[in-house]
């Protein structure tokens, strides 16, 4: 068995019954199957209120987001929910549930994506600011609006939203 690779320019080429045109090789017959990416969104709250992130030129009237980012290769959503949290705010956070999840087919970057959201306390740590922007504790009811293109940020507090409104 060789292992040595083929170098041959790669064609996009229907070669399944599955109509999805995929990269291959006309020469040895290698096929890139890309996985989809796996993106996280957590609602941190704490005894003062939910952690936002108010990111660096966000809109006056969309000034805030949840913290959030993509599961690096091996990573569990889990872990990612806690690395990505840390790496944003400097909280360590327990997630105490998934509010849900979802496939997103028609993301320009990364690609299709299935977005995990997670409900999760601050346990220890101390507030920092980071790159994604200035952080900051609301109570529930001040919370500042989420831009309409964040749109895990805006199905992670919708889904929050509705437990507390159902009292689940």
């Amino acid at each position: 068995m060789s292992t040595a690779l083929c170098v041959k320019k790669l064609i996009v080429n229907v070669i399944n019954d599955d109509n999805i045109d995929r990269r291959c090789c006309s020469a040895c017959g290698w096929v890139h199957y890309p996985t989809n990416a796996v993106g996280v969104v957590v609602l941190i709250t704490t005894n003062d209120g939910i952690v936002a992130i108010l990111p660096h030129h966000a809109p006056d009237q969309f000034p805030a987001a949840l913290p959030g980012g993509h599961a690096e290769y091996g990573e569990a959503p889990e872990d990612a929910a806690i690395r990505e949290s840390f790496e944003e705010t400097g909280l360590h956070i327990e997630i105490t549930s998934c509010l849900g999840w979802e496939f997103i087919p028609h993301i320009a970057y990364p690609g299709p994506m299935i977005h995990f959201y997670f409900e999760a306390k601050a346990v220890s740590g101390e507030i920092v600011h980071s790159e994604e922007g200035r952080v900051h504790v609301y109570p529930i009811e001040d919370f500042p609006p989420i831009a309409p293109e964040r749109q895990g940020s805006r199905k992670t507090l919708e889904l929050y939203m509705e437990r507390l409104n159902s009292g689940s």
